[in-house]
């Protein structure tokens, strides 16, 4: 036998050995497929039983602290990728509030991913109509022509929850709507032990506001009201009013982070402190920015809510203080307070701060 014969007969035994050995490889590569995705499929199985399972223990147990949930259609749904609950004609009765609040949605849907299990995407396409009172006395009312957000869960406690309505409405002895509104809130992982430590935080940004009256000149649909606002210190359980005097005593403050207004040829920016005086009324200090003012001063007296001579006044000490803005219009760059029960936009006293009823 020859060297070169002999040099491609161990070369074809070679190659033989390599493509059995490749196949070998991929059928035990197929076989560890097969049997991970038949685990992960099993996994994802158990978790969907156990997400309606553990929906409706809770709604079960939920009935000793005087809650009622209830469904007519609950369907998990999503696999492989997702986790998607489907509720269809959900409610929710909380009793133990006063007053008590009921909340209905024809269709609820809430959505995950397996590695991202605490983080919650909510529908609901058909929207929600909300209700706190009776029947007999009812109290508020918020409705929505679609809702959706999101709750994400912190690991050591605490969550952010954002929320988006379309055309929602909220009514009391008034009505008051948005086209749009988006809101954020976060609650804190622990209770704050000092006043200087943050509790929740909210922030809202509404877009094309209804408002049932608006003084001359202004109409009564505002352009955008949107804000931030941070509690710190720890707030007691209990009724109100002694829940708020304990939050002062302790030095509890909201610090409102941003302010916006736009209504007509009105802006107003800022941002400051918040806090309650002896008589639970608001007090604080902001900075910030004002266009438009005389239409605030109109406003204000149109509203009852400042005389003729002291706008007059206003204007001359306002006017001190304008600068052009970058649309050419008057626009100042100052303080407002609120002290004693009066508010003031830099020296000008715009009149009695607006109180708050604790019952």
């Amino acid at each position: 036998m020859n060297l070169e014969f002999k040099a491609g007969l161990d070369g074809a035994r070679y190659n033989r050995g390599m493509r059995r050995r490749t196949r070998l490889g991929l059928i035990i590569a197929s076989l560890l497929l097969i049997a991970g995705f038949g685990a992960y499929t099993a996994f994802w199985f158990i978790v969907a039983g156990k997400l309606k399972t553990g929906l409706k223990e809770w709604a079960q147990s939920a009935r000793d602290q005087k809650i009622e949930a209830s469904w007519r259609g609950l369907r998990v749904s999503g696999f492989p990728f997702a986790f998607r609950v489907e509720m269809t004609e959900a409610a929710l009765r909380d009793e133990a509030i006063n007053p008590p609040a009921e909340i209905r949605m024809p269709l609820l849907s809430g959505s995950t991913r397996p590695w991202r299990f605490r983080v919650w995407q909510l529908t609901a396409p058909q929207g929600f109509n909300l209700a706190a009172g009776t029947e007999e006395k009812p109290v508020a009312k918020l409705t929505a022509r679609a809702a959706e957000g999101a709750v994400s869960a912190a690991a050591e406690g605490g969550a952010t929850i954002w929320l988006s309505l379309d055309e929602g409405r909220l009514a009391t002895s008034e009505e008051v709507g948005a086209r749009q509104a988006h809101v954020w809130l976060i609650l804190p992982s622990r209770t704050p032990e000092t006043h200087t430590e943050n509790n929740l935080a909210v922030a809202a940004d509404l877009r094309e506001v209804t408002v049932p009256q608006a003084p001359s000149p202004f109409r009564n649909l505002v352009d955008e009201f949107a804000f931030g606002l941070t509690v710190k210190g720890a707030i007691a359980s209990g009724p109100a009013r002694q829940a708020a005097a304990a939050w002062r005593d302790a030095g509890g403050t909201a610090e409102l982070d941003n302010f916006a207004l736009r209504w007509g040829r009105l802006a107003i920016t800022g941002s400051g402190t918040l806090a309650l005086d002896n008589d639970l009324q608001p007090i604080g200090g902001f900075s910030g920015a004002v266009e438009g003012y005389e239409e605030l001063m109109n406003a204000l007296v149109a509203a009852g809510r400042m005389k003729p001579s002291d706008a007059r006044l206003a204007r001359i000490a306002l006017a001190m203080l304008a600068k052009t803005g970058p649309d050419g219009r008057p626009a100042i760059g100052t303080s407002f307070t609120i002290q004693n029960g009066q508010m003031f936009l830099g020296p000008a006293k715009l009149g009695p701060a607006p109180k708050i009823t604790w019952e």
